[in-house]
Formats: structure tokens, C-alpha cells, sequence
């Protein structure tokens, strides 16, 4: 076999690499495609029961070295979902979501030392509660100490990707497990109306199956 033959098999090779990864994409596509529109159907009515319900979510929202939020009830929520160009057809490229919840109470500490007065304020600041600071005075002037007067209100965000090279649903927010930031990457196999139970279960503060898809560290 001479080298132009020998070129000629590794070229065909490659191209027959391409292909199957093609295809496979392919594929990929209309799966993750299917379970995105199957999971804003879904969540879409799930959001419209809820605002009806307007239940209490058992979620202890804890504020470290501060308080915590409890017996949350629903407020509002909200859904919406981008579509992009694949070829010459539109795609489920991401599904936007919130749910608020609130309670008429509010949550308020005091700190007298200014070490602790800035833990309060850094913890706060980095879970994007809203709150405000009144200064307290000692009889007959001077600063005595700070109280942190922070509204009991919560809101859940989340954006769930189509993530078409891996196959796969991205879920990453704010939050909804806890206090914080959650990232999940779901198998769209994995996505069924049992799968997407456990999704509601999570949103509701009950306990949920999604927790093993929980991306560590975040």
C-alpha cells in the first residue's frame, strides 16, 4: 500500500469519526429538547398550582451567625424560557424561574463591636438579603450599637441549561436547597414525571431525590 492509500484510509477514518459524532450530537439535541419543553410544561403548571395553594415552606433558612428564616410562605413566582438557532431549527437554550417567599416578620440581631458588626454585614451582603442598620446610642450620646433589621424573604432563582454536548439539563441557582448557591447536572434520560416530582419537591422545601446530582463546592 503506498502512502496516497495509506492518507486515503486515515482520511476516511476521520471522516467516519466525524460522522458518528455527528450523529450523535444529533441526537443529543432532540433528546435535551424533549425534556426541556417536557420540564417547562411541567414547572409551568406546577408555578400556577402553587399561586393558587400558596403554601408554607418548611425550609429552615439559616443565616450563619445570625438567624435564621422559618416557615416562609409563598409570595409570587415567575417562568420563562430562550430559544437559539441550531441549524435551521430553534431550541430550548434555557428556562428562567423564581419563586418568592416571605413572611410578615422580620429578623433583627444587634452587635456592639465592630468586628461583628462587619460579619453581619459581609454574610448578609453575601446571600443578597436586603436589610437595613440603625445605630444605636448610649444615654446621653455616643454609639452603643448596631441593630440589622433584615426582612424574612427569600427568593429562589434557577436557570436550567440545555446542555446538548453532554446530554444532559443544567440546574444552577440560588437558594433552594438553602441559603446559597446550587449547581445540579441532571442526565436527560434521567428526566420523567417522576424525575420532575422530585424537582417540585425540591422548589416546595420537601425532601428530595435531586440532592445526588448536587455539583460539590459551590
Amino acid at each position: 500500500m503506498g502512502l496516497l492509500d495509506d492518507l486515503k484510509k486515515q482520511a476516511d477514518m476521520v471522516k467516519s469519526q466525524q460522522l458518528s459524532q455527528q450523529t450523535m450530537l444529533e441526537e443529543s439535541i432532540k433528546l435535551v429538547e424533549a425534556k426541556m419543553h417536557q420540564t417547562f410544561l411541567y414547572l409551568n403548571d406546577l408555578l400556577k398550582q402553587l399561586a393558587v395553594l400558596r403554601p408554607t415552606n418548611p425550609t429552615v433558612y439559616s443565616i450563619p451567625g445570625v438567624g435564621d428564616f422559618q416557615n416562609l410562605g409563598f409570595a409570587e413566582s415567575f417562568i420563562n424560557y430562550r430559544k437559539k438557532k441550531i441549524g435551521d431549527k430553534d431550541y430550548y437554550d434555557f428556562i428562567t424561574m423564581f419563586i418568592r417567599w416571605d413572611s410578615p416578620s422580620n429578623l433583627t440581631v444587634e452587635r456592639d463591636m465592630p468586628a461583628a458588626i462587619q460579619k453581619v454585614t459581609d454574610v448578609l451582603w453575601s446571600f443578597g438579603l436586603k436589610f437595613t442598620e440603625e445605630k444605636i446610642k448610649k444615654p446621653g450620646g455616643g454609639f452603643e450599637k448596631m441593630k440589622f433589621t433584615v426582612p424574612s424573604k427569600v427568593t429562589c432563582d434557577i436557570t436550567i441549561t440545555a446542555d446538548h454536548d453532554n446530554a444532559r439539563l443544567v440546574v444552577k441557582g440560588k437558594h433552594f436547597f438553602r441559603l446559597g448557591a446550587d449547581e445540579l447536572r441532571i442526565p436527560a434520560d434521567d428526566i420523567n414525571e417522576a424525575m420532575l416530582e422530585e424537582f417540585a419537591k425540591m422548589l416546595i422545601g420537601q425532601p428530595s431525590a435531586l440532592r445526588k446530582y448536587r455539583v460539590a463546592a459551590l
